[in-house]
């Protein structure tokens, strides 16, 4: 059986060799999230940049599982081919990103190259999105949380610059702030995520209940 096919679940099933047995509560494993979003020349929200760094055991094993199952002459090459594979079959999942701008959602797609490099003993993955229609954060605050439905994954912002806004020329805008709210799940969500086991099917949205929320405006 090809371990492949797996990938829309973000490599769940090929972690779980990994992790120890007496662990049982969700989640398994950790990222540490960085969002970058670009404006254009008119101030207007354009693409989302996302930079991904698993936890060192999830991150290990995703890269000897590369060097074992990518094409590539390279380790590099080969970890290449991993993050245009986890991209493709992210799709499904609307690559764990949700965005609205005043209650209504915002279509995204992939673009661009992703990015997967080992870096300082930590696997780093990083990839774009575009919006299908620019946000103007100047005349509506754009929101949006990042995570995984099955909540397998924990994603949380890396302090202390979690969340960006670049302007056209690629500089840190200033005039740009994001306000970061923690999850506050009711307890009957946490003891649902507790009780959850390696084998246990989640039937709804688990991971909304634990995302951080984030709000970007622009003066």
């Amino acid at each position: 059986m090809n371990p492949r096919r797996y990938l829309p679940a973000i490599l769940i099933v090929m972690a779980l060799v990994l992790l120890p047995v007496a662990v049982q509560a969700h989640p398994h494993a950790w990222i540490d999230l960085r969002i970058s979003f670009e404006r254009d020349a008119d101030g207007r929200i354009t693409h989302m940049l996302h930079h991904w760094r698993f936890d060192p055991t999830y991150g290990q094993y995703l890269f000897d599982d590369a060097q074992e199952h990518q094409s590539g002459d390279t380790p590099e090459a080969r970890l290449q081919g991993l993050a245009g594979e986890i991209l493709d079959n992210l799709d499904e999942y609307r690559w764990y990103s949700h965005l609205q701008v005043e209650d209504e959602a915002v279509e995204i797609a992939a673009a661009g190259d992703p990015r997967m490099a080992m870096e300082g003993g930590l696997l780093h993955f990083r990839f774009r999105l575009e919006l299908a229609q620019p946000a103007d954060p100047a005349v509506a605050s754009l929101e949006y949380k990042v995570y995984d439905p099955t909540y397998f994954i924990e994603i949380l912002h890396q302090e202390p610059h979690g969340t960006r806004v670049v302007d056209a020329s690629g500089l840190v805008d200033a005039t740009c702030a994001a306000r970061l709210e923690r999850p506050r799940p009711d307890p009957a969500m946490v003891a649902r995520a507790m009780a959850l086991d390696y084998g246990a099917s989640v039937d709804y949205d688990l991971g909304r209940y634990f995302a951080e929320r984030v709000t970007v405006r622009c003066d």
